[in-house]
């Protein structure tokens, strides 16, 4: 049983590979957001020596303001997230799309990155029969608006992450016009998704900048794409649950034990005490009764302990 995900929405990510809540941030939310991300935009091209009609891409966008740093754990997403890919979790990367107006000749039909799959070489030898697996989960944030039809709006094929090895190789053979879906959502919108989906963005022929903002979650165990390890300060100053997501223990300790010098465990894989890993302290009390069913494809469906015995009972085998 979900403790926040809806079953349309989790119907929309096993089988569309995305769910959409349009106007999920405040209108003030949004404002602060809109402001931080020209803030960020201005400083960057200042320390690049751009100029003000260049567009800002920029990874660990979670490290350069507050306001972003708060989408990390936002009350509204943090529960679906975890409903989708369990407890275990930590921020991959958080990238910062700064679409600026493109000049009035681009070609509508070339996509800034191409059509393409997030991860196809990275995760070639981990699929299941060819099918590339959920260990990434992304939520995108859309500080502007992105209602207008091919003005930097993010295309998907529904369903792709299901493909094979061998359809991802001859998509282009196959792929329809019909079977292309165009995300068109007011400012203030967010979208849960599997970034093993075929997509790409259109370019930005609007008269204004498209500001977007892409949050990866993954399990702990893995190793970030947009930092090695965060700034000891903002860890310092961040509340339990946002260590964690940041990559360090929620409890501030050796990521390797409590006797890291004879006996190193490593605690992104094993947890001695919740309180290394507070997410699922905090987990547990919202899902009520078990089994708690977190995961789409990929977390825990028990809050079994690292403690609790397995039965030792041997089972009789003349049955």
């Amino acid at each position: 049983m979900a403790f926040a995900m809806t079953d349309k929405q989790r119907d929309e990510l096993n089988e569309n590979g995305f769910t959409v809540l349009e106007n999920i941030l405040s209108p003030s939310e949004t404002d602060r957001l809109d402001k931080a991300m020209d803030e960020v935009a201005d400083q960057m091209r200042e320390v690049r020596g751009l100029s003000p009609d260049d567009s800002i891409s920029l990874r660990n966008s979670v490290a350069y303001h507050e306001a972003i740093l708060d989408l990390l754990d936002h009350p509204k997403i943090l529960p679906l997230v975890v409903d989708a890919i369990g407890w275990n979790i930590q921020n991959r990367d958080s990238i910062f799309d700064y679409r600026m107006p493109q000049p009035g000749n681009t070609d509508p039909n070339i996509l800034s990155l191409g059509w393409h799959f997030d991860y196809e070489s990275q995760f070639a030898g981990t699929t299941l029969d060819g099918r590339m697996p959920l260990l990434d989960f992304k939520v995108g944030w859309y500080v502007s608006d992105h209602s207008e039809p091919g003005h930097s709006t993010i295309l998907f094929v529904p369903g792709s992450f299901k493909w094979t090895q061998e359809q991802r190789t001859n998509w282009q053979s196959r792929l329809k016009p019909k079977d292309i879906y165009e995300l068109r959502v007011p400012a203030g919108s967010a979208m849960l998704w599997r970034p093993t989906l075929l997509h790409g963005v259109t370019p930005n022929l609007s008269k204004n900048p498209r500001k977007a903002l892409y949050i990866s979650y993954t399990p702990r165990w893995m190793r970030p794409s947009g930092y090695m390890n965060q700034d000891p300060a903002l860890i310092a100053r961040s509340s339990p649950i946002r260590r964690q997501l940041l990559g360090a223990m929620g409890d501030g300790g050796n990521p390797l034990g409590s006797d890291p010098i004879t006996h190193p465990v490593s605690r992104y894989w094993f947890t001695e005490d919740e309180d290394s890993v507070p997410l699922k302290a905090w987990a547990k009390a919202r899902a009520g009764s078990e089994p708690c069913d977190w995961g789409i494809g990929l977390g825990s469906s028990s809050t079994r302990g690292e403690k609790d015995p397995y039965p030792n009972v041997k089972i009789d085998q003349k049955g």
